[in-house]
Formats: structure tokens, C-alpha cells, sequence
């Protein structure tokens, strides 16, 4: 089955402005460079379309989405024009107690939020994306209730536990709908090269002691994570999606350490491992890594976006674990990169 994915997109952050970018540049021409795949299933870029968009801060909200993802607290760089795209930015849901550092960076629309489910009823949306800052667990599994309630397959980026709790799976799949997360993992961002270098370093027959990473960065996303619930929860993901890499245990930990404005976007991430080679002899890898989280996120978005409505088309309701793995760090059960990409590649990329 083929056609358009209707999308809408909550949280219109540095993540959605790289992603509407994205789908706008490679609506145009998907061989332009920087598109990891062209084909999920048998659906291309061209075929996504955004039809609703949903927010909680004043100054997006009424915008034009193509607007509204380049207006402030957003950092993210602007790569391509995008086109007026004839679609206003909602008030969104917002159930938590916003952190001091979220609510510094966000002015809060007063007021009621729409009536979401009416409205993605009536655009027909088949994909609810989750992008909204991390620490907000009550609107995050909120927003999942409203895309069961209309009918949406959804898309979780976010910390909050939705596709690895049993009873919402549950639900999505009572309702022949597909449900995917949770806490999104860039194409090659902090997680996926620790996790990648770590299976090459075992495969090479190093014994791994000890790791670890930090991360330092801007933008809104990591400005929260400064917030110690935050900061400690998405450490303890991260450190056990690294953790699963290797066969045995060894001492491991990762997140972000702090935050740094001018950096806006953009992301350093530090690693350092040592090991143990023939005789025992010392190996250390220290290294750092330097990427922009919005770009980061992209291209996982839009295989991710196109997998949920091949899932959807062919039946596999729940939370498919060959695109959970794939594209988050807590899916509801962990596995090695290399795995994950593999089973990914082999119902989807075809």
C-alpha cells in the first residue's frame, strides 16, 4: 500500500524544524546527498505530508509551520527555504508542572488547548509525532491517549514511557494502531557512537573495562536537562542502552554534564574507554565528537515516520520492536545496534 502519510507534529522544536527542512529539501530530489534511505517500504520522503502542527508556546502558535520552526526559543540552523506550508500552529496539551529551565525558555500560551482529537480526526492524520521536551511525562502518555482516541498510529521521542509500558501497547493494539519509542536515538549522535565503537572494539577482542560519556551542548532540549530528574533519567536510559552492547558487565556511564548557549544547536560529546589487549596490555580510546542534534534526529524521523505506516499497512500493531530498536534508547526490550539495524533493514528497506 502506497499514498500520502499524513503527519502531525507536537512540539515545534529544533528537532521539527530539521525535519520539515528535511522533507521539504528531499521532496524535491531524494538522491540529494544526506538521505540514508530513500525507500521504507514503498514510501518516499515526497510522500509525507504535515497537516497539523501542535505547540504551547505564544510566539509559534498561529504561525505558519514554516514560520513558526525558525521563531524563538528555536537555535536549530536554517539549511532550505521551506515554502509556505498552510498550516497554523495549534495550542498543544500541557498536564505538567513546566521545570525552572522550561520555563525560562517558554512563554506559555494561556488559555485552552484545542480540541485535538477533532481536529486530527477531521486532517485525517495517520502519524502523531511526539516531540515535546523531555520531564513531561502527563502530557507525553496524554498525547498518547488522544492518538488512540483518533485513530493515530504515534510516534514517541521522548523519555517518557509510552512504548515500553505494557497497558499502552495494549491499547494501541486493541485498536489496530501502532505505538513507537521510547527517547529518540540520532543517526549518529552521542548514543549510537558509543554503542557502535564498543561492539567494534569487542569484535577486535579488547576486553572493555570501562566507559564513559559526556555531553555538552545548547539549545532548549539540553537547557532542561541542566534539571536533575531529567538529567539523572535520561543518564540511566542512555547508560543501559550502552550497557547491552557487550556480553559481559563493565563500568559505564553517560549523559549530559552541561549546557553552553552560544553552542545553540550543536552538540560536543566526549568518550573515553579503556580495555585490555594481548598480555593484558592497556587500550584507551578518548576521542570527542562534535554534531547538531536537529540534523541528528532527521533522518531516524522520516525512516521512522515511513515504517509506522508500512507496520500499520501490513498489519503489525502494538510496538513493533524492529523500529523501536531501530530508532530509540528505551524500546521495551534493549538490543545491540548492530542487531537492531539489521532487522530494521531487513522488513523495511526493500
Amino acid at each position: 500500500m502506497s499514498g500520502k502519510i499524513r503527519i502531525a507534529l507536537i512540539g515545534i522544536g529544533n528537532c521539527a524544524c530539521s525535519l520539515v527542512q528535511g522533507i521539504s529539501y528531499y521532496s524535491e530530489n531524494d538522491f540529494r546527498n544526506g538521505l540514508w534511505h530513500r525507500l521504507i517500504g514503498n514510501y518516499r520522503v515526497s510522500d509525507l505530508e504535515v497537516v497539523e502542527a501542535f505547540d504551547i508556546d505564544a510566539r509559534k502558535i498561529g504561525l505558519d509551520l514554516s514560520e513558526a520552526i525558525f521563531s524563538k526559543p528555536n537555535v536549530a540552523k536554517k539549511y532550505f527555504d521551506v515554502n509556505p506550508l498552510n498550516v497554523k500552529v495549534k495550542r498543544g496539551l500541557l498536564y505538567d508542572d513546566l521545570s525552572y529551565h522550561l520555563r525560562n525558555s517558554f512563554d506559555v500560551k494561556s488559555g485552552e488547548p484545542c480540541d485535538m482529537i477533532d481536529v486530527l480526526k477531521e486532517s485525517k492524520v495517520d502519524v502523531l509525532v511526539n516531540l515535546i521536551s523531555s520531564g513531561l511525562d502527563k502530557t507525553s502518555k496524554s498525547y498518547a491517549e488522544v492518538a488512540i482516541k483518533s485513530g493515530c498510529c504515534f510516534i514517541n521521542a521522548t523519555p517518557s514511557l509510552v512504548a515500553s509500558d505494557e497497558s499502552t501497547v495494549k491499547s494501541f493494539k486493541e485498536e489496530n494502531l501502532v505505538v513507537v519509542g521510547d527517547d529518540l536515538m540520532s543517526q549518529f549522535g552521542g548514543t549510537a557512537f558509543h554503542k557502535g565503537i564498543l561492539d567494534f572494539m569487542h569484535n577486535r577482542g579488547i576486553r572493555i573495562m570501562k566507559s564513559y560519556q559526556l555531553d555538552v551542548g545548547g539549545g532548549t532540549e539540553t537547557f532542561n536537562t541542566l534539571n536533575e530528574d531529567v538529567k539523572f533519567m535520561k543518564r540511566n536510559m542512555k547508560t543501559k542502552a550502552i550497557s547491552i552492547e557487550l556480553p559481559y558487565e563493565f563500568e559505564t556511564v553517560a549523559g549530559t554534564t552541561d549546557y553552553v548557549d552560544y553552542m545553540q544547536n550543536d552538540r560536543t560529546s566526549y568518550y573515553w574507554i579503556q580495555g585490555e589487549g594481548f598480555l593484558g596490555s592497556s587500550v584507551r580510546f578518548d576521542i570527542y565528537l562534535r554534531s547538531s542534534d536537529g540534523p541528528n534526529a532527521g533522518n531516524i524521523l522520516l525512516d521512522v515516520i515511513r515504517a509506522v505506516k508500512v507496520a500499520k499497512d501490513e498489519g503489525y500493531f502494538g510496538a513493533p520492536l524492529d523500529i523501536c530498536g531501530y530508532g530509540f534508547k528505551h524500546p521495551p526490550k534493549i538490543i545491540k545496534l548492530k542487531d537492531a539495524y539489521e532487522n530494521f533493514v531487513s522488513k523495511y528497506i526493500r
